[in-house]
C-alpha cells in the first residue's frame, strides 16, 4: 500500500499502518511531495506503530538531501524498524529543485549514480571522501549502521536512460504512477538489458510500480476528473511522449493538448483524452476489475504492485484488494 498526502495526525497514521499490516500487505510506502508532510518523520512514526510490514520511501531526491544526511536517515530508520526499511530515490525535476527550492539542478543521472555509490559505501560503514556531481564529502563516516546487511535502494525511472541506470545499479525500480501495462513491458526490457550489460541478473531487480486505484461501481462518473488529471500529467515535457508512445497511444495529441491547456485551461483539453486512455492509466472500477488489472501488470513484469488510493478510500481499498488467503 502507498499513503498519499493529507494526513491530519498520529491516530490516523497509526490506523492506516494497522489495517495494512493486519491485512497481510508486504510493504507500506510513503510518497514525498514538497511542502506537504515530511516523509522521514512519517516513516519514523510508522516504524514505531508496526511490527512486520516493510516501510518504503517513494521517493526522496539527492539534491535536497546529500548522501551523508540520507545515509544517516536510512540507517536510523532501518535500526528503529528492525531492518524493514526500503529507500527509494528519484531525480525530482528542475521546476521543483531549481524553480521552487532555489537549488541548482545539475547532471541528474550522473548525480544519481554517484549518490547510490556513496550511499552504499556509507551504509556499509566505510569512510567516504571526494566530490560527486553535486556534493563534496569530506572524510564522512556514519556512526550508526543499519540492521540489514544492505538496505535495498530503489530508483524511480520513466525514460530509457533512467531505466537503464536503475538496471545497472539499483536493487529495485519504482516505475512511475500513471503508466499503462504496455509501458511496463517496455520498461522491463530496458532494465533487463542494462542489468545484463552490467553483469547482473535481471531477476534480482525488484520491479515495483505505483498503481493509482479508483474503486467505484460507476466509472463513468469519475471520468471527467480523471481526464483532467491526465491532461496535467501528459502536459509535462518528455513524460507525455514516453508514456503515450510506449503505452500504445498516439503522442501526436500532445502539441494540441499542451497548447489548449496553457491557453484555455486543463478542462478545455479533456476532449483529447479517451476513455481507453483513462482505463489504461488507472485501476478504475470495482474490486473484481481492479484485481484483473493488477494481474495484468504482474503479467507485464511488475513484481511488486504498490496500490495508491485516495486517503478517503484507503481502508476500502485495503479490504477489497488485500492479499488473498
Amino acid at each position: 500500500m502507498v499513503l498519499y498526502h493529507g494526513i491530519d495526525g498520529g491516530d490516523e497514521l497509526r490506523n492506516y499502518a494497522r489495517v495494512a499490516e493486519e491485512a497481510g500487505f508486504d510493504s507500506l510506502w510513503v510518497t514525498e511531495r514538497y511542502f506537504h508532510e515530511e516523509t522521514f518523520s512519517l516513516l519514523g512514526f510508522l516504524a514505531a506503530a508496526t511490527r512486520r510490514i516493510r516501510l518504503g520511501l517513494g521517493v526522496t531526491n539527492p539534491y535536497t538531501r546529500n548522501p551523508a544526511l540520507m545515509g544517516m536517515s536510512a540507517a536510523t530508520l532501518d535500526r528503529i524498524s528492525g531492518g524493514r526499511f526500503l529507500l527509494g530515490l528519484g531525480r525530482s525535476d528542475r521546476s521543483v529543485i531549481e524553480g521552487r527550492m532555489g537549488m541548482p539542478y545539475e547532471r541528474p543521472l550522473e548525480h544519481m549514480r554517484e549518490t547510490v555509490a556513496q550511499l552504499r559505501e556509507l551504509l556499509a560503514g566505510e569512510r567516504v571522501s571526494g566530490a560527486a556531481a553535486y556534493w563534496d564529502l569530506k572524510s564522512v563516516r556514519l556512526a550508526v549502521k543499519p540492521v540489514q546487511e544492505s538496505v535495498p535502494v530503489y530508483l524511480a525511472a520513466i525514460g530509457p536512460k533512467a531505466l537503464r541506470l536503475a538496471g545497472a545499479v539499483a536493487d529495485g525500480v519504482l516505475l512511475n504512477a500513471y503508466v499503462p501495462a504496455s509501458y511496463v513491458r517496455y520498461a522491463v526490457q530496458e532494465i533487463a538489458a542494462a542489468a545484463r550489460e552490467a553483469g547482473r541478473d535481471p531477476a534480482s531487480i525488484d520491479i515495483a510500480c505505483m498503481l493509482i486505484v479508483r474503486l467505484t461501481d460507476d466509472p463513468a462518473r469519475m471520468m471527467p476528473a480523471l481526464k483532467e488529471r491526465m491532461v496535467r500529467l501528459l502536459a509535462e515535457p518528455y513524460v507525455g511522449e514516453v508514456l503515450l508512445e510506449q503505452g500504445g497511444f498516439d503522442p501526436g495529441i500532445l502539441p494540441s493538448l499542451r497548447a489548449t491547456a496553457e491557453n484555455q485551461g486543463e478542462k478545455a483539453a479533456v476532449h483529447l483524452i479517451s476513455d481507453a486512455m483513462v482505463e489504461a492509466f488507472y485501476l478504475l472500477g470495482d474490486a473484481s476489475e481492479c484485481r484483473r488489472r493488477i494481474d495484468e501488470y504482474r503479467r507485464a513484469g511488475v513484481d511488486n504492485p504498490l496500490l495508491l488510493p485516495r486517503l478517503e478510500d484507503y481502508e476500502s481499498a485495503v479490504e477489497a484488494l488485500g492479499p488473498r488467503p
